[in-house]
């Protein structure tokens, strides 16, 4: 839940009275934005964040029931706190999974003290079959521990990046680090860097070559059968829908926005493999490529290193800092982790679930079931 879930931490003014409780409403959307964006820069203008739900293929047969959220609302109508309320759909098993994914959390001053009811809420709605954050801050961490499971795969409390424009990452490094003349010593700070790099870091393999590696422009049909045969390969595995309908709702915003890149892996025009990367923009004046998603229908061929060779490429020639991935010691993505050779450590762990099916909860502490990805949660709605 991008709880970031973020509230201030001026000075605690005097108790407010209790805020009614309620489901938020999409006419809500111009206060809500305005609440959240105390906290959060990248806060969902009302259109962008209703789009959410009405562009969800979901949402037809939803809508009369789903919640979208829920607010706090002071006495004077004001809406002092929020949480969305994201459905999303998995497969699992043969059966369709309908998820909730909470997103951005956030509660002004003076009502500090009532910012649990919304979670509680989101906690002990009775449609979803369970419960999924992939973005989880610090703030939101200790509500999450004490509802939800960490999921069982990966280290998701470490990021693993790799730098793709020296010049950039060092004048940012620098500056953070309040250094003088950072800029003037940017230079010599990157040659330093890159040298080390060429020294210590391994180069990508080549993929197959048979397989054509390159940058696609959205999601066409190709993503539907890759789909259909991805759910065949393994149907016991948690695995949030991605066909074409889904990806470009999901994808839809950053879509727009020109922050997805999409490269393929292709043999003889069919889809075999690819990898979602999202551009992220930081302070100050930094920007950076995530990694937010794998899939490969050939878990015996390395496709992921050749995924990796135009995103390299383009992430250097747009001046992007470095390309990351949060989480680390997955499996399917060890070409990746073998050419990024720096860790960040995260405030906390950032990857939860939480189901109050006993059965389902038990299937799902099989770390075996597991695929994670940034694609869980609502790391990728922006």
């Amino acid at each position: 839940m991008s709880a970031e879930g973020q509230t201030s931490t001026s000075a605690v003014a005097a108790p407010a009275p209790p805020p009614l409780l309620r489901e938020a409403r999409f006419e809500d959307y111009p206060q809500i934005y305005r609440l959240e964006s105390t906290f959060f820069d990248d806060s969902l203008p009302p259109a962008e964040r209703q789009s959410l739900f009405v562009d969800n293929p979901l949402w037809p047969r939803l809508r009369d029931t789903w919640p979208i959220g829920w607010v706090l609302e002071n006495a004077d109508g004001q809406i002092v706190g929020s949480v969305n309320n994201i459905p999303s759909s998995y497969q699992f098993a043969g059966e369709e999974l309908i998820c909730g994914n909470g997103h951005c959390w956030a509660v002004l001053d003076g009502y500090r003290g009532y910012a649990t009811m919304l979670m509680d809420e989101y906690f002990s709605q009775v449609g979803p079959d369970l419960l999924i954050s992939s973005k989880v801050g610090a703030d939101a961490a200790p509500i999450w521990s004490a509802y939800a499971h960490r999921v069982p795969v990966g280290d998701w409390s470490t990021a693993a990046y790799t730098i793709t424009h020296y010049a950039s990452f060092a004048r940012a490094a620098l500056a953070r680090k309040g250094v003088p003349l950072a800029r003037a010593l940017a230079l010599p700070a990157a040659a330093a860097l890159r040298l080390k790099d060429a020294v210590a870091a391994k180069a990508l393999p080549d993929g197959p070559r048979d397989v054509e590696f390159r940058e696609v422009d959205g999601f066409d049909a190709r993503f539907d059968a890759f789909w259909h045969e991805l759910v065949a390969q393994d149907p016991n595995r948690l695995t949030g829908v991605r066909d074409a309908a889904t990806l470009r709702w999901h994808y839809g915003i950053p879509l727009r926005r020109g922050r997805v890149w999409v490269v393929a892996a292709l043999r003889d025009g069919l889809l075999r493999g690819y990898c979602v990367l999202k551009k992220h923009h930081r302070p100050p004046d930094v920007s950076s490529m995530k990694i937010v998603d794998f899939q490969t229908l050939e878990p015996g061929s390395d496709l992921l290193a050749g995924l990796l060779k135009p995103a390299l490429r383009r992430s250097a020639a747009e001046n992007c800092s470095f390309i990351e991935h949060h989480g680390v010691g997955l499996p399917k993505l060890a070409s990746f982790e073998a050419i990024a050779p720096y860790r960040a450590p995260k405030p906390s762990w950032s990857f939860f679930y939480y189901t109050d099916n006993a059965a389902l909860e038990g299937r799902l502490a099989d770390p075996d079931v597991w695929d994670p990805s940034e694609y869980d949660g609502d790391s990728a709605y922006k």
